[in-house]
This record gives structure tokens, sequence and C-alpha cells, in this order.
């Protein structure tokens, strides 16, 4: 006799999951992956990814043809893909802690997604000749879902873009609360550097700065296909000109930024 169907929505917001119990739920339970089939993650993916395919190519200057048969293609794989996917990141999403849903979502979906990806554009660039467009397009689509997966995962756990779930609203609603997430989400890595360092974690603050840093200079090379950037022809600002040094500035600044407003509230508690 097969075990009922879990229901995610049976939850409380308070319950949490440890990562163990999450992948259970994902590995004997697949269904889970048809009744949680996201379609809100579905549409915005596929509307959020297409393009990316359809600039490459139009870029490459091939022809209008091509450049959107590459973009259908993208748009069809990442309807299906992503609201799969979608489904797998709601089932992390109480896990606790958190940083191990984190490198669960960093790490495998796009790790599954990029795998089935090649393999439909890159038959699709064999098939046309352009599959050094293909390869180009890739890689910068492995670098939107790495933030898109940390960022989807970020959103669910704030109830938005799930469904089936007591908490799920309309894809208007969702949609309308991105913005603000967006900015949470932008800030969450300021403030936690900043929350280390008044907690005194020097070693780990450096360390943070150190990969992100990397992480900036991939993620830039990777985008743009260039180690550095220029201006007016080839023109260089000596130091700013690499992905990751301005990856750092804007780190600094942030964290900055959040002290300020940390130092500005605290005061503000303590006169009230």
């Amino acid at each position: 006799m097969t075990d009922p169907v879990p229901d995610l929505a049976t939850h409380s917001t308070t319950e949490s999951l440890s990562i163990s119990e999450a992948w259970g739920l994902v590995f004997t339970h697949p269904v889970l992956f048809i009744k949680y089939w996201n379609y809100k993650g579905a549409i915005l993916s596929g509307v959020m990814r297409a393009p990316i395919f359809l600039i490459t190519y139009l870029a490459a200057r091939e022809s209008l043809k091509l450049a959107l048969g590459a973009a259908a293609v993208q748009f069809a794989f990442r309807f299906a893909f992503a609201g799969l996917s979608g489904a797998l990141i709601q089932a992390f999403r109480k896990v606790e802690p958190a940083w191990k849903a984190l490198l669960s979502v960093m790490l495998i979906v796009p790790i599954i997604s990029h795998l089935l990806e090649f393999g439909f554009q890159s038959l699709f660039g064999y098939l046309t000749s352009t599959a050094a467009h293909t390869d180009q397009a890739i890689v910068r689509s492995i670098c939107v879902s790495i933030f898109s997966a940390l960022f989807a995962l970020f959103i669910m756990r704030r109830n938005v873009l799930i469904v089936g779930e007591e908490e799920s609203k309309s894809l208007a609603n969702d949609v309308m609360r991105i913005p603000r997430l967006v900015f949470e989400f932008c800030a969450f890595l300021p403030n936690e550097i900043a929350a280390m360092l008044r907690r005194g974690a020097t070693v780990t603050v450096i360390a943070t700065l150190i990969g992100f840093t990397a992480f900036s200079q991939v993620v830039g090379w990777a985008i743009a296909n260039r180690i550095y950037w220029t201006y007016g022809g080839g023109k260089e600002i000596w130091g700013l000109k690499y992905w990751g040094v301005d990856g750092l500035v804007l780190m600094l600044l942030s964290i900055f930024a959040s002290s300020i407003y940390y130092e500005a509230r605290h005061r503000r508690g303590k006169r009230s």
C-alpha cells in the first residue's frame, strides 16, 4: 500500500523541517512535483529567460527568425522546468537552518536545470548551426539561475510565489510584493555582514568579502564575456575596471549604509 501524498499546506508557518526531512519528502513522494507544480515560477521564469537567448542571438547578428526560435525553445523549457523546480524550492522553504536549504537549492537546481537546458539548446544550435551563440547564452543563463534560485527561496520563505498552501496568494498579489522583496534580498548580505562586525566576527567577515569578490568577478566575466570593462573606446579605470573590485566596493558601501541605518534605529529606540 502506497503512502499518502503529504500536504505541504498542513505545516504551520512556524513549523520547520530538517534538511533530511525535506529531501525525504522529495525522494519518497515525487508526485509532489506534480501536486505543487509552480505555475507562478513557470510563467515568470519563461518570461525572464527567453529574452536572454533572443538578445544573444540578435547581438550576434543572427536573423530574427533564429533569435525567436531560440527564445521559444528556452521559454518552453523554462515554463516546464521552473514549475518543477519551484515545487522543489517550496518543499525546502521551511528548512532550518536556512543555510542548508540555501546550499541545496543553489547547487541542485542550477545543475539539473542547465544539464537539461544544454541538451535542448545544443540540439537547437546544432540544427541551426548557431552552437557558439547557444554556449554564450547558457553561460549567462547559469548566472541568472544562481540568483533566481536563491531569490525564489528567499521570497518563498516569506510566503510569496508559493502554490497550494494556506498562505499562497494570487500571482498578481505576489508580483506586487516582489519589488520590495528585491530590495530586501539585495540588502540581506550587507545587513548580515554588518551584524557580524558588531559581534566581532572579523575573520568570517573577511572570508565572506573575499568570497563575494571572487563571485562578482566570475559573474561579471560570464555575463559580459570579458575579464574587465572599459568605456569610451577602450579607456580604463585602474583597479575599478575589474568586476570583482566593483562588487567589493558596492558591498562595502552597502555595509556602511546598513551600519548607519542600524545606529539610527538604535538611537531612536533608546529615546523612545
